[in-house]
């Protein structure tokens, strides 16, 4: 993988998951479970919160590192750098990154969700799933950084069985 769509593919993965974990995992587990229509819509309204915050921090971020490179080279303004082909080029490449993160978003949501409607009455299964799901994410991250593969998968079982437990607890979607 590209090391530049490293960071909006793990950003969208991991919050598209945790984000449908916290939601529904009290729905799932309650044996209510949740109904196909749901499912989709908490699926493209996490994937949807996720682009606009991901474009958000990922504009202001490139933005900022223009102007500390225009204070850098003594310009009396960073507005030259941005109002030509490197303010474009960093909105593209923002609008590149938010794509990315929006797809795997939708991926990481519909994870436990789509699992759903193959195991309605075992909503166990989703739900370990997702957090199988968050041990594997945390594998590649490893593999992407050099990390300790370990460290990365327990790390990450372990936030997402957190999730998983507040989601449960708070029965965010009835």
């Amino acid at each position: 993988m590209k090391y530049s769509l490293l960071f909006p593919a793990t950003i969208g993965l991991a919050d598209g998951i945790i984000t449908a974990l916290m939601l529904v995992t009290g729905s799932i587990l309650s044996g209510q479970g949740i109904s196909p229509g749901l499912s989709e819509r908490v699926v493209l309204g996490s994937a949807f919160v996720g682009v606009f915050s991901f474009f958000i921090a990922e504009y202001s971020s490139l933005r900022g590192e223009i102007n500390k490179a225009s204070r850098q080279l003594n310009l009396s303004s960073p507005r030259s750098l941005l109002k030509g082909k490197i303010g474009r080029d960093i909105f593209i490449e923002a609008l590149v990154s938010t794509s990315i993160s929006g797809v795997c978003g939708y991926v990481g949501a519909g994870i436990p969700l789509f699992i759903n409607y193959l195991f309605p009455k075992n909503g166990l299964i989703p739900i370990i799933s997702a957090i199988l799901a968050m041990g594997a994410l945390g594998a590649g991250i490893a593999k992407a950084v050099s990390g300790r593969y370990t460290l990365w998968i327990v790390a990450m079982l372990i936030v997402a069985t957190l999730i998983a437990i507040i989601g449960n607890f708070l029965r965010i979607v009835p």
